[in-house]
This record gives structure tokens, sequence and C-alpha cells, in this order.
């Protein structure tokens, strides 16, 4: 009999100790919203830039869904919604490579959607791009003259989080001449 009664007082404790004592999950501590990249990393060639990262598995933004922004050369930026191929979040990889991957996309598209072409890369050398009038309006450069630095990244008061690539002009290296 008394058993049975320290048994039910020992119920009673746990339940009145589970509903009075708030359990929450620890939250991924959120990590420097400047991720700085060991080398301006080119955006023609993920696989490359990948490469070149140091700890390219490492979890960098521990979200599973963002909205990236575009700005530079753009005329009208664009935003896009990204979401992470891990639950856990972005890797420093799949972030690099879906930033490249998206510039490309945004190429293709106002390639397709201009009326203003852009001159060929030969002429775009010496002048640098003209501006096209596509959806997004490309001016001065063409994507093998963009280098990306580094990645800002915010989390707002509301959670959604922001990832703004950080991306300047570079010339492009030039090849030793065969002779």
């Amino acid at each position: 009999m008394t058993y049975a009664i320290l048994f039910l007082l020992a119920v009673a404790i746990v339940w009145w100790w589970t509903s009075a004592v708030a359990v929450t999950v620890d939250r991924v501590p959120e990590v420097s919203a400047r991720i700085q990249f060991p080398t301006s990393l080119r955006i023609t060639d993920p696989s490359l830039a990948v490469s070149q990262l140091e700890r390219p598995d490492e979890i960098v933004i521990p979200h599973q869904y963002a909205t990236l922004v575009l700005v530079f050369p753009l005329t009208s930026p664009a935003t896009l919604a990204i979401t992470a191929p891990i639950q856990h979040g972005f890797t420093r990889a799949e972030l690099v490579r879906t930033i490249c991957e998206e510039y490309e996309n945004i190429y293709d598209i106002e390639e397709a959607t201009a009326q203003t072409k852009p001159i060929p890369e030969s002429e775009s050398a010496k002048l640098g791009r003209n501006r096209t009038d596509g959806l997004y309006g490309i001016w001065g450069h063409d994507r093998g003259d963009l280098v990306m630095t580094a990645v800002h990244w915010t989390r707002s008061p509301d959670s959604r989080i922001t990832i703004r690539p950080h991306i300047e002009a570079r010339p492009r290296p030039e090849l030793p001449s065969a002779g």
C-alpha cells in the first residue's frame, strides 16, 4: 500500500514538474552574418569555386529557406526564394553553388527577355558589356568578369533569412601564350 502511495506521489510530482517547467530545444547558435571566402571565387565555374573553399561541408546558414538578393550588375535587383538541400541549412559549398547557378539563370533570363542583345564577349572585353533591356537590365560586366568575395546574411525579427552575396568585377586572368 505504501508503494502505491509513493508511486502516485512520484507521478504527481513528475506531472507538476513537466507542466510548470518550460522545456525548449537548444537552438543552433547563429554564426557570423558575414561569410568571408579565402579567395575571390569566379561565379562562372561552381565546381572550381567550391574546390577553393575551406571547410566546404560546414553549415554556415542554419536555416533551410532564404531569400537571395542579387544586385550587381543588375539595374533591377533579383529577389529569389532558395531552399537548402538539407534540412539543417546551407553548407558553404551549397551556398556558393546556389549563388553561381542563380547568376547563370539571371544572365540566361536577361538574354532571353532583352530586345537589346549583349555585344560579343570579344568586344566587351575592351569596352565592357553594354546595358541590355531585359528583365534585370544587366550592365557593364559579363558573367565571366564577376567574382564573389563574401556573403552577408541577416535574420529579420519575423525569422526571414536574407542572403546578399558581395560580387565584384575583376579582369579575367590571361592565359600564358603558347610559345
